[in-house]
């Protein structure tokens, strides 16, 4: 299941923009703010806001899971989110009061309605079940495009929120891109590692046994990876570079450290199964919050900023060293149905540093700086925004989880030629004959091996073929005509 987390990101705007609002009335030191008091942004703007962050950041993410269970509310949700993003697009081109000027969120939203409208646009497809009718061979690709745009939408929803954010502060204009690039693009990246380690530990463990890899082995390669970027792309690639800095210099050789180091973890583990861990993954990450700790920057309060980045990550790699210590003594069970507490902290830690660093570009600093906010206000602040980041998270995680518990509980029983039958009495009756007996059984419903005939076990009354009739038609019998209801295992 893919997690989405764009949503609550515009909890994190709000934060900011409460803060830039203030410091739109003091100097900002080189900080481009595009704020104007006396410039409201308009009823229109405000509901933009409002209709995007409740059909992106919330409809459409528990949308999602619903659709991955097949459940009945996946089609409203989804469609309810369809026409409240319509017309948030509609006011958000349509908008009076302040101007904004040329900005990525503006150009990037026609993608997102491109996006939403083949999203919809396939499901709808796979809602009309054109299979029953005649042969539709483009039906199983139709499937397959709607669950990655799926993910597509939660990538793109995420980027377009942070675009939104850089576009009402005025951020990254200039001389300011490259910078800021460089904390958004790495934060997030924090930010999907502590995301992608908390699939893996909540809902991921039948996965990696079905692959019989190692956790690690996954860590190790997207920290080879991009290391590998980031070395090349540290120094000169966005802007125009004169000479070598001490942060061009620092940021280069971590990422020169990422690659060496991943690339061992990797080599290792390249046929390690799941039970085998490496510690390798969270050293890097402490070693990188070291550095990171220590990263001399213009001002003091910048330079704290980023040793709470450093410590976030630092905490992050010490307590995943401790975490795989327990699991390979026995300690913590990691095939367990529920994970250990102690698992989820260095999730949380990854996270946080995410935000941290992407707190910390300059224009940020400047800002929170100049209205007076110490360290300590600052880095409680977007704690707190981490904390509602994780919670969405994990809420979701949950969800995906417990409709995956009720769907077992009402679904049919089923014997072990994966025939559907009506009662549980009549499974255990039919077990206990021949395979002969079976198929001359008048309980026998139908092959449940196609999910398209059985969309969701909260489905309404429906009418199955009786795979005994001959040619697969319905059969004369009025037993053979049911109205399904809920039904639990024994």
């Amino acid at each position: 299941m893919t997690v989405h987390i764009g949503g609550l990101l515009s909890l994190g705007a709000a934060a900011l923009l409460s803060g830039a609002r203030l410091a739109s009335a003091h100097d900002h030191h080189g900080a481009n703010l595009n704020l104007d008091p006396g410039e409201p942004i308009g009823g229109a703007m405000k509901m933009h806001i409002i209709l995007m962050t409740v059909s992106f950041g919330i409809l459409f993410p528990i949308g999602l899971v619903l659709g991955l269970k097949k459940h009945r509310w996946h089609v409203p949700v989804q469609a309810t989110g369809g026409v409240l993003a319509i017309i948030g697009f509609v006011l958000g081109h349509a908008h009076g009061g302040r101007s904004f000027p040329e900005n990525a969120h503006s150009k990037f939203s026609w993608f997102m309605l491109w996006l939403l409208a083949a999203q919809l646009g396939a499901g709808i497809y796979l809602k009309l079940h054109t299979e029953r009718r005649f042969n539709d061979r483009a039906r199983p690709f139709v499937k397959i495009a709607h669950k990655y745009l799926a993910v597509l939408m939660v990538v793109a929803t995420y980027t377009q929120v942070l675009l939104g954010v850089v576009a009402w502060l005025g951020f990254c204009y200039d001389g300011y891109m490259g910078q800021c690039l460089a904390h958004l693009i790495m934060g997030s990246s924090f930010l999907a590692y502590g995301i992608w380690l908390l699939l893996l530990v909540r809902l991921a463990t039948p996965w990696l046994a079905r692959f019989g890899r190692s956790p690690e082995l996954y860590d190790s390669a997207m920290i080879m990876v991009w290391g590998l970027f980031n070395t090349f792309t540290e120094h000169g690639f966005i802007e125009e570079a004169h000479g070598w800095s001490h942060k061009d210099l620092q940021h280069t050789s971590l990422g020169v450290i990422w690659f060496c180091g991943g690339l061992l973890s990797t080599y290792m583990l390249r046929k390690a199964g799941p039970s085998d861990r490496s510690m390798f993954p969270a050293i890097i990450l402490i070693f990188t919050g070291c550095a990171m700790a220590s990263h001399e920057q213009d001002t003091e309060f910048s330079t704290k900023v980023h040793f709470v980045f450093g410590l976030s990550l630092v905490l992050a790699g010490f307590t995943r060293c401790v975490e795989i210590l327990l699991i390979t003594t026995g300690l913590i069970k990691s095939n367990s149905k529920e994970p250990n507490p102690f698992q989820y902290i260095s999730v949380f830690f990854l996270c946080h540093s995410g935000m941290a660093f992407m707190s910390a570009n300059h224009e940020s600093v400047a800002a929170m700086e100049n209205i007076g906010i110490d360290i300590g206000t600052f880095s409680l602040g977007y704690l707190s925004i981490s904390f509602l980041l994780f919670f969405y998270a994990y809420f979701l995680m949950q969800l995906y989880t417990d409709l995956g518990s009720k769907e077992k509980d009402m679904m049919l029983p089923t014997a072990d030629d994966g025939t559907v039958y009506q009662t549980v009495a009549q499974v255990s009756e039919i077990r206990g004959h021949s395979s002969d007996e079976t198929a001359r059984n008048p309980h026998v419903l139908f092959d449940a091996a196609d999910d398209d005939d059985y969309d969701s076990p909260e489905m309404g009354s429906a009418t199955f073929r009786n795979r005994n009739t001959p040619g697969g038609g319905i059969s004369p019998r009025s037993s053979d005509e049911i109205e399904l209801g809920p039904m639990r295992r024994d």
